[in-house]
């Protein structure tokens, strides 16, 4: 039976409530990381766990629609 291992990387961006075109790179809202442990069966890679780790996770930025004062 094959077994094999990853790890995936990744970086969250995020801004709830823009509705007006193109929003400027903003800092990342997650910041972590997959390790995922993968069984192969009859020919076919099925996942068999995968954990989550942040290293860093903070507060999702908000912004009022445009139209409003």
């Amino acid at each position: 039976m094959a077994t094999a291992t990853a790890t995936t990387y990744f970086t969250t961006s995020r801004v709830d409530g823009h509705t007006d075109g193109f929003m400027p790179p903003r800092a990342p809202t997650q910041v972590g990381h997959y390790e995922d442990a993968f069984l192969k069966v009859d020919g076919l890679w099925l996942l068999r766990s995968r954990s989550a780790l942040l290293a860093f996770a903070g507060p999702t930025e908000r912004l009022e629609p445009a139209d409003k004062p």
